[in-house]
């Protein structure tokens, strides 16, 4: 056979070994493996004949060697060659992960589904969201009032119009205040709607102690009268709410009522603030400890309910001395002058010296700094009401400052005789707020809302001493009581600066004087056995669905 023919020959036929089984052998010899002995010598045309025999004799089936992971053959598309299962299957996921050169056709392959830990986990991770969903809705509803059925806002009033003032599109979530399109200001419920808050403080069934016999006439009538306390809470809300009230003021329990009313706490930043080592009744409010003991409190009382809804807003303080009268001084420079040497508050004073209205309102701005701020490290959603202000001896600056610190100016308007007044006109001189029967100097000094956080009306009918504070005035009987009642109250609702108001309080005050101040008064919407003064609850009745943004208020379910 010539030489171009034996080349156009396969290298089988042309006495050449295979690729493959010359690497094996390079692979065995390598190996340190016993060399094959070599083949006898066969003639050309016997060599041919031979090797096309055992092409076309079958070959026995046999397993197929192990071959190593990364030696695997990938099998091409005419199957020429011979794999093992898992290459086969390797192969098909490679080319199915390739992008199709025709995205259109039908029988183009699924994405592989995705490891069974990543399945696992995303599983795991929706169960948790649903659940946690679920649990958070189920809360949230168990929580509200019923909304929606009867026109009611869950948050207290009901409208069977709707009133003037167009309702916002949004929710706010918390109570918020701002005005309406006819320039009043007034509060909103969380739901986004008009609300103007009537109230009663002290509304809790542990009453005051007479301190002349240690007992407590009240708690008696109450143990009597409602042996399971549940049954207490059932008549009080349903009481309030045909009365025409949906705000528990300041001083009551409201963690008793549950979702039934809009509430005020009130978080006592200076009436619980006593610097150790001093003498006399002055709070020195420019001592760093003071901040440290308003962290304090605002942990303790802020902190557990910062995310309630149905918490209408902060009183920092009930009526804090600002320097009238106290330890023997006519103003606050005075008697922080009075202070220990080194004291804090003192080496301010020293600095305002012939200056008393400038320390005020540099006292002031300490106190609002501190208490603000430490109310809103934990809590910048809710209303802050001001410190529940003295209508006769409130200094002018404290009313301006007060202005760049609080969302609501509140303001205690107890009608005072005509000898108080002039008393508490010469405390302050004419640094004092001139009190006016609409509060419109409040509201214009500190050009924020007013709440009237608490008024009262007192009557020589009821038993009752009403001598202390003794400043207040006293009608003769519960008619005059109840009339009185609808005129401040009417006033109140005339001006457009003022967003509510709140009765002091629930219960009248024991007739040997309450532990520890002594008030003696009938000041409540119950006596001390627990009925109503019908004649007063009936007016309030109809003088509170007058009231803005009111079309009747709905009972709360007890």
């Amino acid at each position: 056979m010539g030489r171009e023919a034996r080349h156009r020959l396969p290298k089988e036929l042309r006495g050449e070994r295979p690729r493959s089984e010359r690497r094996k052998s390079e692979r065995s010899a390598s190996g340190n493996a016993a060399p094959e002995p070599p083949a006898p010598e066969l003639s050309a045309i016997e060599r041919v004949r031979s090797e096309r025999l055992a092409l076309e004799r079958p070959e026995p089936e046999r397993a197929a060697p192990e071959i190593p992971r990364s030696e695997r053959p990938i099998r091409d598309r005419e199957g020429r060659q011979r794999v093992s299962p898992q290459s086969a299957f390797r192969e098909r996921a490679a080319l199915e992960r390739r992008p199709a050169s025709d995205p259109a056709r039908p029988d183009s392959p699924t994405p592989p589904p995705p490891p069974r830990r990543r399945r696992y986990l995303v599983w795991t991770v929706s169960l948790l969201i649903v659940a946690l969903t679920l649990t958070t809705g189920t809360l949230v509803a168990l929580s509200y009032t019923d909304s929606g059925r009867d026109g009611r806002d869950r948050f207290g009033p009901k409208f069977d119009t709707l009133p003037a003032a167009p309702l916002p599109s949004e929710t706010f979530g918390f109570y918020r205040v701002d005005k309406d399109a006819d320039g009043r200001w007034g509060l909103r419920t969380p739901d986004g709607r008009p609300f103007y808050s009537l109230g009663v403080d002290a509304v809790r069934p542990g009453e005051d102690t007479d301190r002349a016999t240690g007992t407590c006439t009240y708690c008696a009538a109450m143990s009597a009268a409602y042996p399971d306390p549940a049954d207490w809470i059932s008549a009080t809300t349903k009481r309030l709410g045909t009365w025409g009230f949906n705000t528990l003021g300041a001083g009551s329990d409201y963690a008793m009522f549950g979702p039934s009313f809009a509430y005020v706490p009130q978080l006592d930043f200076d009436g619980s603030w006593q610097p150790g080592g001093q003498s006399g009744t002055t709070h020195d409010w420019f001592d760093p400890a003071f901040a440290d003991h308003a962290a304090d409190v605002v942990r303790a009382k802020v902190a557990p309910l910062a995310v309630d809804p149905y918490l209408m807003g902060w009183y920092l303080d009930d009526k804090p001395n600002w320097g009238l009268g106290q330890s023997g001084s006519t103003t606050l420079l005075e008697a922080y002058l009075a202070l220990p040497d080194g004291a804090p508050g003192r080496l301010m004073a020293e600095q305002y010296r012939g200056d008393p209205q400038g320390f005020v309102r540099a006292a002031a701005r300490r106190y609002f700094e501190v208490t603000t701020r430490a109310v809103r490290q934990v809590d910048r959603h809710h209303l802050i009401l001001g410190f529940r202000a003295s209508l006769l001896s409130t200094p002018v600056e404290v009313v301006k400052e007060a202005g760049s610190w609080v969302d609501v100016f509140s303001v205690d308007a107890f009608q005072t005789t005509d000898e108080a007044k002039e008393f508490a006109a010469t405390l302050g001189g004419s640094s004092v707020v001139a009190a006016e029967p609409d509060l419109r100097a409040f509201h214009e000094l500190s050009g924020r809302p007013v709440l009237v956080s608490g008024f009262t009306a007192l009557a020589a009918d009821a038993g009752l001493p009403n001598t202390v504070p003794g400043a207040q005035l006293v009608d003769a009987g519960q008619n005059q009581r109840a009339e009185r009642y609808a005129q401040v109250a009417q006033t109140f609702f005339d001006a457009p600066w003022i967003v509510g108001v709140h009765w002091f309080r629930y219960v009248d005050q024991p007739a040997g004087g309450r532990t520890p101040d002594g008030a003696d008064g009938n000041v409540g919407v119950v006596g001390l056995d627990d009925q109503p003064w019908s004649v007063l609850t009936d007016r309030m009745s109809a003088v509170n669905a007058k009231a803005p943004y009111h079309d009747g208020y709905a009972t709360p379910t007890p």
